[in-house]
């Protein structure tokens, strides 16, 4: 997460959706008083060769954090910043976004199949909904697809005039190995599973399988 008092923008992470690749690039462009909120080591080691790292995310006994939600960075910053800076976060087809979120988390694959994650109730780890809403309303100013992920962190960046060079670093891209469309990996019911939980989002993002 990120909020940029130099550009006035607030970047809500969401989970599966190149977060952190964003994340790192954007963080280049942020200022002193900027707040960045910690990744993971392994990401850190990347940002820090960026001369940049995790700053002004703790905020007296409260911290923001890596997915916090648009709720409780209101209630952080109140309403004159949340209501004048740009809010925008990334989302991705649900049912792409659990394959990833499978892979991701699941290291032995022999041990944990993707039924069974389903059946675990894992799959709703993926769901992104309640960070950039509150009480089921969208409140950011946009939210880009995954799917267009380029185009639509450029359309971001000239809004509120950071002078984005188009770069973002691979991170945590190398967990899924298998790569076949996403449409091949499930049976009927699953697909299922996921369009009825995911409603909120995929009504309101227009996907589909």
């Amino acid at each position: 997460m990120i909020i940029s008092h130099k550009y006035r923008f607030i970047f809500l992470k969401t989970t599966k959706t190149a977060g952190t690749s964003i994340e790192i690039s954007l963080s280049r462009y942020c200022g002193e008083s900027d707040i960045i909120t910690p990744i993971s080591q392994r990401d850190e080691k990347i940002r820090q060769t960026l001369g940049k790292s995790p700053q002004n995310y703790q905020l007296g006994t409260k911290n923001f954090y890596n997915h916090i939600s648009a709720k409780e960075i209101k209630a952080l910053i109140g309403d004159e910043i949340w209501g004048s800076y740009y809010k925008f976060c990334f989302d991705r087809n649900p049912w792409d976004k659990v394959i990833s979120l499978y892979y991701f988390a699941v290291k032995n694959h022999k041990k944990e199949s993707f039924n069974q994650f389903l059946e675990r109730g894992k799959y709703k780890g993926a769901f992104n909904f309640p960070v950039y809403t509150i009480n089921d309303i969208p409140v950011v100013d946009y939210i880009g697809k995954y799917e267009s992920l380029q185009s639509d962190l450029k359309a971001v960046c000239d809004k509120v005039a950071i002078p984005f060079d188009g770069w973002l670093p691979k991170a945590k891209g190398n967990f899924r190995k298998n790569r076949q469309p996403y449409t091949t990996q499930y049976n009927e019911s699953q697909k299922e599973m996921i369009q009825h939980y995911f409603k909120k989002e995929i009504d309101l993002l227009n996907y589909k399988y």
